[in-house]
């Protein structure tokens, strides 16, 4: 089995390294990293930003 993989989800709590992984395979495969918190809304990327926790009604 020699398929390329085309997608990968790395998951973990925060400051694990998950960032640092996904950078890392994808420098070594010419992929892409995509990060999930650029999906959010701005007003919730910028509560994170400021190390406040989301809610569920967020």
């Amino acid at each position: 089995m020699n398929q390329p993989i085309t997608a990968l989800v790395i998951m973990g709590v925060a400051g694990c390294g998950k960032s640092s992984v996904s950078q890392a395979l994808c420098h070594l495969n010419g992929a892409t990293p995509i990060e999930g918190d650029a999906f959010h809304p701005a007003a919730n990327i910028e509560k994170m930003s400021a190390g406040i926790p989301l809610t569920d009604e967020d």
